[in-house]
Formats: C-alpha cells, sequence, structure tokens
C-alpha cells in the first residue's frame, strides 16, 4: 500500500472513531438543563397538554422529538432517542463543515476537512445536546453552502429561502444570522451561480413563500398555531430583567480548546481588515476569503450583541471560523507539503495545537456522567402514578409526570416575574397542586427563603438531590396533615436504623409496618412515646422506602464545566 492510501486509511479510521466516541458520549455524558426543559416542552406539544403547561412549541420541536415522546416508556428512554437525533445532527455539521471548505469530500484533503471539523472542541461540548442552537447551525451552514457554492442557481435561492423561514420558525434568534447572510446573497449574487440578480430574487421569495405555507400546514396540521402565539405573548410577559454579561466569559474558553483555529482565523481576519484598508473594492469578493472573513465577523458580533451570551453559542462561531481559517491556511499547507516542507514541524504543530488541546478538552466529558441523572428519573417514576401524582424540578428532567402549574420551569429570564408577582409563586402552585417528589438542583436554589422553608415544611430528603412529600412528627406522634392521597409508610428509629413502625395507629387503624393508603386531610398518628415517627411518602407500588444512596443537588445539572 503506497503513502497516499495508508494516509487516506487512516484519516477514514480516526473518522470512524471519532463517530463512535461521539455516539458513546451522547449517551453517557450528564444532560444539560436546557435539554430536559426543550424535551418536556416536546412531550407537552405531543399530547397537546398546552392549556396546563407552557411550550414555545418551536417546529423543530414536532417530528423526531414528538414522535419520541409519545411512544417512549419512560423519561430515560425519551432522553436518549433525544440524544440519539442530535447526534445525527451532530455529524451532518461536520459533514456541512468540511463540505463548506471547498475541497472533495474524498479527496485526503477532504478528509482532512472532515477531521478538523470534527474536531471541534466547543462542538463535542454541545453539538449533540437537544438544542436549537445545533439546527440553527445545520441551517446556516446549509445555507452557505446553497448561496456560496453549489452554483445552482434559481434551484438554490429557492431551498435558500424557504430554508430561512423555516430558521426563524426553530429560533428567533437565528433572524441575526439568516438576515445578513440572505442579504448578501440577494444583492450581490456568487458567479457561480450564473443568473442576475433579479431571477435569483425571485426565486428566493417563492421558495419564502412555499417555505411559510410549508411551517402553516405543519403547525395547522398539529393544530400547534395557537400554542405558537401564546408562547410568543407568554414568553415576552414573563421574560426579562435577567443578568446580562460579557461574551469574553464564552471567548475565554477558546484559546484553550481550538488555538490554531483561533489564531488561523485571526489572521486571516487581519490580512482581509488590511486589504478592505488598501482596496476596498478588491477585498469584497467572492473569490477570495472576504465571505468566510465577514460570516466569522457577523457570527462574532452577534455573540456580542446577544444579552446573555452563554458558552453554547460557540457552536455558531466556531465552526465559520474554522471555515476561514482552513480556506486560508489550507493553501499554504499543501505547498508546504509538496514542497518537502518539514513535514515533522507542521504535523507537530498540528498535533499540539489542534489535536492535544482538543483530546484534553474532550476527555473531561467522561468525568460528567448522566448515571445519576437517569437514577433520578426512574425513582421519580417508580414513586409516582404517571397521572395521579406530579414530580417538580424547576427544569424538566422528568418529562413523564406532570408538573405543578403552567409555570413549571425556572429560568434566569422569568425569575423576575416571579419575584413580581407575575407569575404564581412555586409554593402556590404546590399548595394547589401537590407534587409527590421534588428534584431539587441549582435552580430550586433561585428560590427566595420563604419558598425553601415551605419545601422543608412538606418535604423530607431521602438524598440531597430526591426529597418526597412527608413530615416529621414529634415523640409519640401527633397530627399529620396529608396534602396529597396516596401510599405512605410510617417510620421510626429502632435499634440505631430507620424501619416501618409496627406499634402504633393512624387515623384509628393499626399501623401495618409497611404501606398504607391515606386521604387527604388531618389525620392522627399515635406511636411509642419515645419514637419520633416519620411519614414518607413511597407511591403506587414499592413496598418501602428505597435505598437511594447520597447525591448533591448541586451536580444534578451541572454547566460549564
Amino acid at each position: 500500500m503506497d503513502a497516499r492510501k495508508a494516509w487516506k486509511w487512516s484519516l477514514m479510521g480516526t473518522l470512524l472513531a471519532l463517530a463512535a466516541w461521539a455516539a458513546y458520549l451522547s449517551q453517557t455524558r450528564i444532560y444539560q438543563v436546557d435539554e430536559a426543559q426543550n424535551l418536556t416542552m416536546a412531550r407537552i406539544g405531543a399530547f397537546h397538554l398546552e392549556g396546563q403547561f407552557f411550550t414555545n412549541a418551536l417546529i423543530w420541536m414536532m417530528g423526531p422529538l414528538a414522535w419520541i415522546a409519545r411512544h417512549s416508556a419512560g423519561a430515560v428512554s425519551l432522553f436518549e432517542g433525544g440524544r440519539w437525533v442530535f447526534l445525527t445532527v451532530f455529524l451532518t455539521n461536520c459533514a456541512l463543515i468540511a463540505l463548506n471548505t471547498g475541497v472533495r469530500f474524498r479527496s485526503p484533503l477532504g478528509l482532512v476537512a472532515l477531521v478538523g471539523a470534527a474536531t471541534l472542541a466547543p462542538l463535542w461540548d454541545y453539538g449533540f445536546e437537544i438544542r436549537h442552537d445545533n439546527l440553527i447551525l445545520t441551517g446556516l451552514l446549509t445555507l452557505w453552502w446553497l448561496g456560496r457554492s453549489s452554483g445552482w442557481g434559481a434551484r438554490a435561492y429557492a431551498a435558500m429561502g424557504a430554508l430561512a423561514v423555516g430558521l426563524l420558525f426553530v429560533a428567533f434568534k437565528s433572524f441575526a444570522y439568516v438576515a445578513p447572510m440572505v442579504l448578501s446573497f440577494l444583492v450581490a449574487p456568487p458567479p457561480c451561480h450564473e443568473r442576475s440578480r433579479g431571477p435569483l430574487v425571485g426565486a428566493w421569495l417563492g421558495g419564502a413563500l412555499a417555505g411559510g405555507c410549508l411551517v402553516g400546514a405543519a403547525y395547522s396540521l398539529t393544530g400547534l398555531w395557537p400554542t405558537f402565539w401564546a408562547g410568543i405573548q407568554g414568553g415576552a410577559a414573563t421574560s426579562g430583567g435577567g443578568a446580562r454579561f460579557s461574551f469574553t466569559f464564552s471567548l475565554g474558553r477558546l484559546p484553550l480548546q481550538v488555538p490554531l483555529v483561533l489564531g488561523v482565523a485571526m489572521a486571516a481576519l487581519g490580512e482581509f481588515l488590511w486589504l478592505l484598508w488598501v482596496d476596498r473594492r478588491k477585498a469584497f469578493s467572492w473569490e477570495g476569503n472576504a465571505p468566510e472573513a465577514l460570516l466569522c465577523l457577523g457570527a462574532l458580533i452577534v455573540l456580542w450583541v446577544n444579552p446573555t451570551p452563554f458558552p453554547y453559542n460557540l457552536v455558531n462561531l466556531v465552526p465559520f471560523a474554522f471555515l476561514l481559517g482552513f480556506r486560508y491556511a489550507v493553501p499554504w499547507g499543501v505547498r508546504a507539503w509538496e514542497a518537502g516542507a518539514p513535514r515533522a514541524l507542521l504535523l507537530g504543530t498540528l498535533a499540539f495545537s489542534h489535536v492535544v488541546p482538543f483530546l484534553m478538552a474532550t476527555f473531561r466529558h467522561h468525568e460528567w456522567s448522566n448515571q445519576r441523572q437517569k437514577a433520578l428519573m426512574g425513582w421519580a417514576e417508580a414513586m409516582t402514578d404517571p397521572v395521579a401524582d406530579r414530580v417538580y424540578d424547576a427544569a424538566g428532567l422528568v418529562p413523564t409526570r406532570a408538573s405543578i402549574g403552567y409555570h413549571w420551569y425556572l429560568h434566569s429570564l422569568n425569575m423576575v416575574a416571579f419575584g413580581q408577582g407575575r407569575i404564581p409563586t412555586v409554593s402556590r402552585m404546590l399548595t394547589e397542586r401537590p407534587a409527590a417528589v421534588i428534584i431539587p438542583n441549582y435552580r430550586t436554589d433561585w428560590l427566595p427563603e420563604s419558598e425553601q422553608r415551605f419545601l422543608a415544611e412538606r418535604y423530607l430528603p431521602i438524598a440531597d438531590d430526591f426529597w418526597v412529600l412527608g413530615g416529621r412528627l414529634p415523640e409519640g406522634g401527633g397530627s399529620f396533615d396529608v396534602k396529597h392521597p396516596g401510599r405512605y409508610v410510617v417510620l421510626g428509629m429502632q435499634q440505631g436504623r430507620l424501619t416501618p413502625l409496627r406499634e402504633g395507629s393512624i387515623g384509628g387503624r393499626q399501623l401495618p409496618g409497611g404501606p398504607i393508603q391515606l386521604p387527604v386531610g388531618p389525620i392522627e398518628l399515635k406511636v411509642s412515646a419515645s419514637v419520633a415517627p416519620l411519614v414518607v411518602w413511597v407511591g403506587p407500588r414499592l413496598g418501602g422506602l428505597p435505598t437511594i444512596g447520597p447525591g448533591d443537588h448541586q451536580y444534578v445539572f451541572v454547566n460549564w464545566y
């Protein structure tokens, strides 16, 4: 086998290994809080529960996610199915990034582009998460290829029009990316399309109209038009007042994760700005790197003006920096390679300025497993009835169980509305619709002290990250107010351990030494004068309190590790 074929096969093997690694991480890495929120909203729409619980009803929550939500046996399978869908999106985005470099896929250089795209560390941070940012990237990369390189003329512009409209219903913020991109293609069509501006603009308008009709048909068939508009109005009414912060919070990750991409892209931007200074007409040309430079600058500006530029927004910046850097540096690299430049120098530089930072950034994900999250989902489902009982966690970790009210999640954008009384308090919702299980996390820590006291008075922690309905009574017992009907167990400390009590009575009945069905309302509990009993929810099926093991509510969800 000659060196060229060996190089090609090694690159293909690397791609397969990367795909397998991504598949493994997509199923084992910790779920981010937005993923729980998005899956819960998708399930609300799938089962038409929008009258009871808030959902954005965005178009990407229909289709595969809605199907998975309807057919999942439980919360774990719902999350796993969602991650499989977005693993496909991740792999598609890697291919689209490579496609936009302008090199042939099957060539060795095309495989290098694929490996480069598949080793952008920020994409491994967020690229297979269940979030709209990844679908925005898919749409933007497709738009860019259709306009920049496809040469399909009117067909490309028609597809771009339909796609541009569709992206607006994936997420409203996509407008900030789509509008300048589309405008550039309409004002100055690339020469590869070999058509004048007028027919191309007409094709784009026709495509946009067709796209609008398709979106309208999708919402009409699902009956979610009213929900979509209510979501816009409700989101606008309850948002605002959240903390703003600088985009440097996210950009600070890039020198450690993609130093080579960052350095080469900045060099290309510097050269473009210099050319713009000395020869403005020559700078704005589809033939050079100016389009990618403007694309990268535009994405950077969108991140800058974003009031909450969380790191997941890097998904829609780093790929464009890669495109700019690749188009700028690869011609030089190919010439240097073919001219006999020290290949060890080139490969060593590539290894320690891109491959090693990628591996260091990506291996850390193995330290953050979703095993505890899946266990919490399973215990919550085991201790509740899917119809009669509720679970609350302020984020949607258990989408298969109803939450406590229409405003079921806490977010940095709606906390002010909670504080101002524009949204019912959590204590009020729990009073009206008690949750049998609460999974505390960093978002429930946002609740004011009065709300925290309310939770502590009505719930008992089986673990720090898993609370259930119940109460602690004084020695000898007393009156216990049952907030939600169901099966409870009465426990007491005997011989140094908590065990079900048999001696005593509850509501005039002998304690059974196991679960007992209790109705709503006050009930009298009498036990030995030396025992301080606990009344603890066990749910419809369990024979006793499960052994959950220690947990930490601050690690139920972890962001930006």
